[in-house]
């Protein structure tokens, strides 16, 4: 940044109002769709307040900056994405109710009552059949949650301002989705006739593949099968327990268009090796994973495959690559993390300290947040190792982040690591519940979309700090307008009951997982673990020969990537490494990032109307559920 100075403001009145009006209107709704479908809103939110300011403030005679605009596109999906802190109470109530977890023991005492009043009040508690979170029984629970998700915001942000300025500034990695990112922008901004119209070619082709997918959701007639077509009733007969699909989400295949093929071949070759080779020899030889051998059967859905394997089976080795991989970037990148703090020590000059977050400011966020976590996690569950809470939030939250925010800066994407925290409880000898499903701060690699983010404000040269303000504005943004949602629609109906269809599929699966997590009827092998580790780092160790045929990253984040993702994403790199040989190398650089945009625009508005539809035949009264 520091070369191309001049950096803008982008968080001014007219962005704040949009992500006020954003957040209104999409946080209740992105709530009530994941209580319905599982799905989100996020997407499409993002792109419909976008449009919509831009249209409104052109027709105004006022258009909005590109810097403007940024800050509202970065910003708005962070906002409506989050599920608030108190949907997992009205959870909470569920699992300390629900009939099948007084099933599960320990020390020969039911789990329900083993769940601490600032988690959820006791099994029986009055407070149930109100059915509302507003009363004092829940207040302990409400400022426990508050400050677990004030802590874990402040560690986030604070984390993402250094590791942005690490592979942004320091590393300079491309992030080569950020270009669709900033396409957008400035498809929006400039309107440039080129641009426009390869940009209006993918939205149309967007658009009708969005009605074709989506608009059975809301009328009870799935023309496309979402999130993916399952192949595995017809592959079982040739290769059982094999995860064999293709995703039908259209923002798969966009985000290809954009990426080397040598990438997405890559990824693609770790996914089948893991997902389909190993999966199918671990299912017809039940020498190495007999657990898993016994509970397959033939008929199980594509989903139902990847829930049971990834308990029994890739669990420990997904933890261990993760690990290697964090070691691994952490040691190839140990002078860029030693400038990181040296400079958050000394400070930045120039136009890179007006432009961007003060790095001490950064570290203190980061340290300070985690801290605090820390702090209340220890003194709410003493008997757990404080010196694991610790490190978790510090060391391994810096791993986890640099790990994410490489991948996403190399290859354009990494899926977020499942399950770390019951993953380290289990390490440990801690014997209890609440210690299992309460964690301090840890990453889940968020930081590196704000890292894309960066990149793309770099791109608009507006303020990097102005997109980390509009972020913490719009997290406490929703958290408020959520509580009021979740408890709007807790009054309306019980959770999970037959008008939230979604909660009534995973919210048991969910207790069942926290059951047999806290129970260790989940099992992580340390072996396994520690295998997969060295594996992983000897992988990047070999980089300078495998690279020749496969990218080491790509190829070990396979083994996060189910096949159906794989497929869709290798489909359109190809697709788009053909459209560069006809149209060349130097026009497709220009307009490919437009025309993936233009595909995701198309998709995301329809789904905003999907939702709006149905939202529209659920309208009638609920009365008697």
């Amino acid at each position: 940044m520091s070369a191309e100075p001049s950096f803008k403001v982008g968080l001014t009145w007219r962005a704040l109002l949009a992500l006020l009006i954003g957040a209104l209107f999409f946080v209740p709704i992105n709530i009530y769709l994941n209580l319905v479908t599982g799905g989100t809103i996020s997407t499409a939110a993002l792109y419909i307040v976008v449009l919509l300011f831009s249209t409104f403030a052109t027709i105004a005679g006022s258009l909005l900056s590109p810097n403007e605009i940024f800050v509202i596109y970065s910003s708005m999906a962070a906002t409506v994405a989050l599920i608030p802190p108190y949907y997992w109470l009205v959870y909470r109530a569920f699992f300390v109710n629900a009939p099948s977890t007084f099933a599960y023991t320990l020390n020969g005492v039911p789990l329900p009552y083993l769940v601490p009043d600032w988690l959820a009040p006791p099994p029986g508690d009055p407070a149930y059949n109100l059915r509302t979170l507003l009363q004092p029984a829940w207040a302990k629970a409400i400022v426990v949650s508050t400050i677990f998700f004030a802590g874990a915001l402040l560690a986030d942000v604070g984390l993402g301002m250094l590791l942005s300025y690490l592979f942004v500034e320091v590393e300079k990695l491309p992030f080569p989705l950020a270009r669709v990112d900033f396409s957008l922008i400035q498809t929006i901004s400039e309107r440039k006739e080129l641009t426009l119209r390869v940009f209006l070619a993918g939205f149309y082709a967007g658009l009708i593949y969005g009605a074709i997918a989506y608009a059975g959701q809301a009328f009870g007639v799935q023309l496309v099968p979402l999130p993916w077509a399952d192949l595995t009733w017809f592959t079982e007969k040739y290769m059982p327990g094999a995860l064999i699909g293709i995703a039908t989400d259209p923002s798969f295949f966009a985000w290809g268009l954009v990426l080397d093929p040598k990438v997405t071949c890559s990824t693609l070759l770790g996914s089948i090796l893991v997902w389909v080779v190993l999966n199918w020899a671990f299912t017809v030889n039940s020498t190495y994973f007999p657990l898993w051998a016994s509970e397959y059967r033939r008929g199980m859905t594509l989903a139902l495959i990847y829930q049971r394997a990834f308990q029994r089976i890739w669990i420990s080795p997904q933890f261990g690559v993760a690990l290697g991989l964090a070691v691994s970037l952490a040691f190839a990148l140990r002078k860029g993390l030693l400038r990181v703090f040296r400079v958050a020590l000394r400070g930045v000059g120039g136009e890179v300290q007006r432009a961007y977050p003060s790095m001490r400011l950064a570290l203190l966020l980061f340290l300070g947040g985690s801290l605090l976590t820390v702090t209340l996690h220890h003194a709410l569950i003493p008997d757990f190792p404080l010196a694991v809470s610790l490190l978790t939030s510090t060391a391994l939250s810096l791993l986890i982040g640099m790990l994410a925010s490489r991948a996403v800066g190399e290859v354009g994407f990494f899926p977020s690591i499942p399950w770390p925290w019951q993953a380290i409880v289990y390490l440990t000898h801690y014997n209890g519940y609440a210690g299992w499903v309460q964690s301090p701060y840890i990453s889940l690699g968020g930081q590196a979309g704000m890292c894309q983010m960066v990149k793309v404000a770099q791109l608009t040269k507006t303020r990097p700090v102005d997109y980390f303000k509009a972020i913490i504005i719009g997290s406490a943004l929703s958290a408020a307008i959520g509580f009021f949602a979740v408890d709007l629609f807790w009054r309306l109906a019980p959770i999970p009951s037959t008008a939230y269809p979604n909660s009534m599929v995973f919210w048991p699966m969910y207790a069942i997982n926290d059951a047999l997590f806290a129970t260790r009827q989940i099992r992580l092998d340390p072996v396994i673990i520690g295998a997969s580790m060295v594996a992983s780092i000897a992988v990047m160790l070999s980089s300078p020969v495998i690279s020749r045929f496969v990218l080491p990253v790509p190829l070990l984040s396979g083994l996060f990537i189910i096949p159906p993702y794989a497929i869709s994403i290798f489909a359109g790199s190809m697709i788009g490494h053909l459209l560069r040989r006809y149209v060349g190398a130097e026009r497709w650089s220009e307009v490919q990032g437009p025309l993936a945009a233009g595909v995701l625009t198309g998709a995301g508005v329809f789904v905003g109307v999907s939702t709006s539809l149905l939202l529209i035949t659920r309208a009638a009264w609920i009365w008697p559920w």
